[in-house]
C-alpha cells in the first residue's frame, strides 16, 4: 500500500459512495511527472539551462543545419505562448547561446539561430538528457516501457491530446 492507496481508503471511509478510482491513476501520473521533471531539471542545470531554455536549444538543434528557425516556427514546434517565448529567447541570447537576426530569406522576419557555443552546449546537454531518461526508465523492462507507450498513445489519441 502506498500513500495514494491510503488516501483512497480514507475517502472510502468518509464517503463510501464516492468513486475515487481515477485518483489512483491520475495521482500516480502526477507524482511520476513531478519526479521525472525534477530529475531532468538537474541535468539541465549542469549546463546552466532551464527546462525552457533546453527546449528552445533542442528544437533548434533538431531542425538541422543551419540550426535556425523563425520565432513563429519555434512557437509552432514548442506549443508555448509568444510572451514566454520572448522571455526564453532573451535569456538564451544573454547567455550567448542563440543569436537573433534578420531572416536571410525574408528581411521582414527575424531568425533565431544557435551560436557555436549554443550548439556545443546543447549537443552535450542532449546526450546527458537521454542518459538521464534512460536511467529513470531502467526501473521498467523494455516490454513494460513499450506497454506504457502504447497505453499512453491510446489515451492521447482518444482524448485528442496529440
Amino acid at each position: 500500500m502506498d500513500a495514494l492507496d491510503h488516501i483512497q481508503n480514507l475517502w472510502a471511509q468518509q464517503q463510501p459512495d464516492l468513486d475515487t478510482s481515477s485518483m489512483a491513476l491520475i495521482g500516480r501520473l502526477q507524482i511520476v511527472h513531478k519526479y521525472l521533471t525534477q530529475e531532468m531539471s538537474k541535468t539541465f542545470r549542469q549546463f546552466e539551462l532551464t527546462d525552457a531554455g533546453f527546449d528552445v536549444l533542442a528544437t533548434l538543434l533538431r531542425s538541422g543545419a543551419p540550426y535556425a528557425l523563425t520565432p513563429k516556427e519555434l512557437l509552432q514546434q514548442m506549443l508555448v505562448t509568444s510572451g514566454s517565448m520572448t522571455s526564453r529567447l532573451d535569456s538564451l541570447e544573454k547567455q550567448g547561446l542563440i543569436h537573433r537576426s534578420i531572416g536571410a530569406a525574408d528581411k521582414r522576419q527575424r531568425e533565431v539561430r544557435l551560436t557555436k557555443t549554443g550548439k556545443n552546449v546543447i549537443e552535450k546537454a542532449i546526450k546527458a538528457h537521454v542518459q538521464t531518461q534512460q536511467r529513470l526508465l531502467d526501473v521498467l523492462s523494455t516490454q513494460e516501457q513499450q506497454e506504457m507507450i502504447e497505453l499512453l498513445r491510446t489515451f492521447m489519441a482518444r482524448s485528442n491530446q496529440n
